[in-house]
């Protein structure tokens, strides 16, 4: 049957001016695209902000303690039990793994849109639920925590996925940073939000009410304003749309060559640069997200670590915690523009410097934690080691973004998972290592963390790349099934000629010299 090629390319030229009928919105100055980055960043805040609202908010619920008390109760609450403090903590990363699951199908066949903000309503959901929770008992606030944690587990996936389609390929460094802000951001909203409402007449409640509130509230003008593909968005003008497009692979919907990504040399320094552990059947998927790891025992372990062995008051802590990232986001802002536009260094080069520098720095800080005993060197180390990891976004992150292009988000997925993993193994750890939260064992800590950081990035240092890989390119996949044909018809070959040769050796030679790839194939090639 032939094709008349002439006539699809007809057909689909008329779609394309149908989808852009109705084009009479403001274009924004062709700028359309940053109205979306900020709102995906306020929607991504929202997630993160719910999560870690437990973090310092479990350091000041002394009022649900006391309550109990004056109710004549002489079982101790599970407030003061440091082993469900820690089982709390690891909930979250239990919900997180769970919506790991159902994130890759819902997002091929009904896009970032609709899967974001179904996560969104449901962290929004559980944080308004939150406070109720905890009177109730431990076990309906773990249920929470664990609904709580399923709006993180596609942060990481977001980004890659929103990069993708909405940024300029040439200003992907800056889109990328200036979206991963977003976890900072949530530390500077969180944590003096938190550390005012503790010591105000609205209590630690507060902060589950008002964030919950606002993030359902967020999530439904996300839902009404953005679009999956910048064409079918009527404020993106034509010239708006030609920049988004140029240089971009088409993704083919419902395929993921899953084998070529994780079988990729750079994809596995990437996860490597930011994992770390033991190796089994599959690097990939046995692996402890280390460098992860140490990134979030300064998120979720801060406010203790100020509070408890720095000495700091509740307020303070708040204060203290949110300051590091306060400057991140600086860092930020400065950090991706240098790295789209630094043209005296190769792209390579960059995505080395940024990312080596950054956990090489994010190291060092964890190291003098470990051996200083001056609280004031302590709290200037580790404001420097959040701030540097700022730098690591237009590191791995954007290397990730050139190298995986339009499956950008099935890698940042992966690294999704393995945080859920680390995230379940942190609290364990902290407890084990650092059971009276006394300097000298969490100097422990910060010293094993520090060299594990070191270890697992020099592999992204020899294998970083910035071109895009050939999983990306629209012949892959016929390539792949010219390949397994080819093989499918050798192996039929091969019986066949194993059959006939004790009865027909002369035919042989002959049977193998005519065996060839059908033509067909050749031609759905070359039309790529």
């Amino acid at each position: 049957m032939d094709i008349d090629y002439g006539k699809a390319v007809e057909m689909a030229e008329e779609e394309n001016a149908h989808e852009r009928q109705g084009r009479d919105g403001p274009t924004f100055g062709n700028k359309t695209r940053l109205l979306i980055l900020v709102l995906s960043i306020v929607c991504l805040v929202g997630l993160f902000s719910n999560a870690i609202a437990m973090n310092f908010t479990v350091i000041c619920m002394d009022d649900v303690v006391r309550q109990q008390w004056d109710n004549s109760s002489s079982e101790p609450h599970w407030l003061n039990s440091p082993a469900k403090i820690s089982l709390l903590f690891s909930a979250n990363a239990v919900g997180s793994l769970l919506g790991t699951m159902p994130y890759l199908p819902a997002i091929e066949y009904i896009g970032v849109r609709k899967t974001m903000s179904t996560y969104g309503f449901i962290s929004g959901i559980s944080t308004i639920l939150m406070p109720p929770a905890v009177a109730w008992g431990y076990a309906p606030t773990l249920m929470v925590r664990i609904l709580q944690g399923t709006g993180t587990s596609i942060i990481f996936s977001l980004m890659g996925a929103i990069s993708e389609q909405w940024s300029i390929l040439a200003q992907t460094g800056t889109f990328i940073s200036v979206l991963s802000s977003s976890i900072q951001i949530s530390n500077i909203v969180t944590m003096p939000l938190a550390g005012f409402m503790c010591e105000s007449s609205l209590t630690w409640r507060g902060v589950f009410y008002s964030q919950g509130a606002v993030t359902i509230l967020a999530y439904i003008i996300f839902y009404i304003y953005y679009r999956d593909c910048p064409s079918k968005h009527r404020h993106v003008s034509e010239k708006e749309l030609g920049r988004i497009k140029e240089g971009k692979m088409e993704k083919i919907k419902g395929y993921v060559p899953f084998r070529a990504i994780f079988s990729n040399k750079c994809i596995m320094a990437i996860c490597l640069s930011v994992v770390g552990g033991s190796f089994g059947k599959n690097e990939i998927y046995q692996i402890f997200d280390f460098v992860h790891l140490g990134f979030f025992i300064m998120i979720y372990y801060g406010p203790t670590y100020l509070n408890k062995v720095l000495g700091l008051d509740v307020k303070a802590t708040g204060f203290a915690t949110s300051l590091p990232y306060v400057i991140a986001i600086g860092v930020k802002f400065v950090a991706g523009p240098l790295s789209d536009y630094a043209t005296c260094l190769s792209e390579k080069s960059r995505l080395i410097m940024f990312a080596s520098g950054s956990q090489g720095m994010f190291a060092l800080s964890f190291a003098i934690m470990a051996l200083t005993d001056s609280a004031v060197v302590a709290q200037i180390v580790f404001t420097a080691g959040i701030v540097f990891t700022g730098f690591n976004v237009v590191g791995t992150v954007k290397c990730t973004q050139l190298v995986a292009r339009q499956y950008a988000y099935v890698v940042m997925l992966a690294v999704s998972v393995l945080n859920c993993a680390a995230n379940l193994f942190l609290p364990t750890l902290v407890a084990t290592i650092c059971p009276t939260n006394a300097p000298e064992e969490w100097s422990r800590l910060f010293i094993a963390i520090s060299v594990i950081v070191v270890f697992v990035n020099i592999p992204f240092v020899i294998l970083a790349s910035a071109e895009s890989a050939d999983f990306t390119k629209p012949e892959f996949r016929a390539q792949q099934k010219l390949s397994r044909l080819e093989s499918g018809k050798r192996s039929i070959a091969d019986m066949v000629l194993r059959k006939k040769s004790k009865s027909e050796p002369a035919k042989i030679h002959d049977m193998e010299s005519n065996f060839e790839k059908p033509k067909i194939f050749d031609d759905d090639l070359n039309k790529y």
